[in-house]
């Protein structure tokens, strides 16, 4: 029970992902910091940063609960791609993995009021299906968590969960 390494950083981790190799040890650590729309690349070997990778710019121009980082991050279960919510963008990035390159993004459902600007959905968490097929991200301004088909990457659907949508997880029954 005592610390075997650390990274520090200049500002808070939030969610964290960890990218495993064959044999299921950890390859590397994916953390999200307080005010960076994007993520730092840990390698697990090195106990050292390795890479920051900010997220893109567009799609842009969301206001109100979309504003700040990325809040949101996870490994698919094949362990293929790495899925990484911005709340700027209101969107979700797909990464491929190990290769870090950017696959393209999943445009997320709009907070639509009357007289209003557009807003960002202010996606949260995500979770994926123990087959990886779909991701469910938590959209804290809708009250809702959308499910994204992960080989199209399209929001299938959006289903309302009451207030304060925010962590999201799988669990997997016996």
């Amino acid at each position: 029970m005592e610390i075997a390494w650390q990274v520090q950083y200049e500002e808070g981790v939030l969610v964290i992902a960890i990218e495993s190799n064959p044999d299921g040890s950890a390859r590397r650590i994916f953390h999200q910091l307080g005010h960076i729309n994007g993520f730092t690349v840990v390698d697990f070997v090195k106990h050292k940063e390795v890479a920051r990778i900010k997220l893109p710019d567009e799609p842009g121009g969301f206001s109100g609960p979309a504003a700040g980082p990325s809040h949101g991050i996870g490994v698919a279960p094949d362990g293929k791609t790495l899925w990484v919510n911005s709340r700027p963008t209101n969107s979700v990035f797909v990464y491929s993995l190990p290769e870090l390159k950017l696959l393209g993004h999943v445009s997320l459902p709009e907070l639509k009021l009357p007289g209003q600007e557009h807003r960002g959905a202010s996606p949260q968490w995500l979770t994926f299906t123990p087959d990886g097929r779909t991701v469910y991200v938590s959209l804290n301004a809708l009250r809702s968590v959308c499910a994204i088909d992960a080989e199209t990457m399209k929001v299938v659907a959006v289903i309302p969960v009451g207030e304060d949508a925010d962590r999201v997880t799988t669990l997997i029954a016996p």
